[in-house]
């Protein structure tokens, strides 16, 4: 496959993923906003939180166009501008999108931990209400933050990645160099043909790798606990029962699919220029995976719990729905 088809590859799963996730979560805040849902607690404001943050980072993405590129080393996060402004700006914009990714893998480990509350330890609950909720949502944007920043000033361009870059946009995609701007996550730097570990760069992977970690070992380690919990569970009602099997069924939806779209692509495209494997224009799967996203986790609470299900088919208006039992 010719590395250009990548720009057609990418342009498709954006139209496409942008299309769901716009669809999708005006969806469900119309549901949530119309449906008597003061059982839902604050759930209800964790959802809301989430789908708005996803149509943000969706526009981001749709704006940015961005390509992933992986030569000499270097991870190309590449955006193709829609209209000229200097390179600080369009490393900003470039950093402030880095950010939103950091910002989707905070959020969902927040919405684990409340998923983990309500099924095991309720009398915690009190800690997504008022100002800790509050703090909770200021917590994942000073994490996303922080990565953003990482990206805007632990990655400077350098003679090597000026010249690699422009390799890449010329030779591999066809684009015009005056209408592209890139952050170059580059391992290595080169002193009299030697080339040495970048520390700047490698402290700003570290950065990435603990966030990504940290959120990765809470939503496996809150859904496992939480699976437990609701496998062990024996209750009375079948409502309730009902309800749980619904709920367990999103969990697993939850955890495999981040981790099959966001996870592991994004491990893999910090390994491989490490160890010297650069695959290329094969980094864009992580972009076009990133793409359908935001589009696909509210598509698994829209169809798998029941009401907000039987709401869409006009089978079941308006009936309310308790997540913490």
């Amino acid at each position: 496959m010719s590395d250009s088809h990548w720009l057609e590859i990418t342009t498709y799963s954006d139209h496409i993923g942008f299309t769901i996730s716009t669809m999708a979560n005006f969806v469900l805040l119309f549901l949530l906003a119309v449906r008597p849902t003061k059982t839902l607690g604050s759930y209800k404001y964790l959802m809301i939180s989430f789908c708005i943050f996803s149509l943000f980072y969706t526009s981001i993405e749709t704006f940015l166009r961005p390509l992933i590129h992986i030569y000499d080393n270097t991870i190309f996060v590449i955006q193709r501008k829609r209209f000229q402004y200097s390179e600080t700006v369009a490393r900003a914009i470039s950093s402030t999108y880095c950010g939103c990714y950091a910002m989707s893998f905070t959020l969902f480990a927040v919405h684990f931990i409340y998923r983990y509350y309500a099924a095991c330890r309720q009398d915690y609950l009190k800690y997504f209400k008022g100002l800790y909720f509050v703090a909770w949502i200021l917590g994942a944007t000073l994490v996303a933050a922080s990565w953003g920043f990482a990206a805007f000033i632990l990655y400077p361009e350098t003679d090597r990645t000026k010249a690699a870059v422009l390799h890449v946009i010329t030779t591999s995609y066809g684009l015009d160099p005056d209408w592209v701007g890139n952050v170059p996550y580059s391992y290595w730097r080169t002193e009299n043909g030697i080339e040495y570990i970048n520390p700047r760069n490698v402290i700003g992977i570290l950065q990435h790798g603990v966030i990504m970690t940290v959120s990765f070992g809470t939503v496996f380690h809150c859904g496992w606990k939480t699976y437990k919990t609701i496998r062990a569970t024996r209750v009375t009602s079948d409502k309730t029962r009902e309800l749980q099997d619904q709920l367990f069924k999103a969990l697993v939806l939850q955890t495999i699919i981040p981790t099959c779209l966001m996870y592991i692509p994004t491990t893999m495209l910090f390994v491989t220029p490490f160890i010297g494997l650069n695959i290329g224009c094969y980094g864009n799967i992580t972009t076009a995976t990133v793409h359908l996203y935001p589009g696909i986790d509210p598509l698994v609470l829209l169809f798998l719990i029941r009401d907000f299900r039987n709401t869409l088919l006009r089978k079941n208006n308006f009936s309310s729905v308790n997540i913490t039992n």
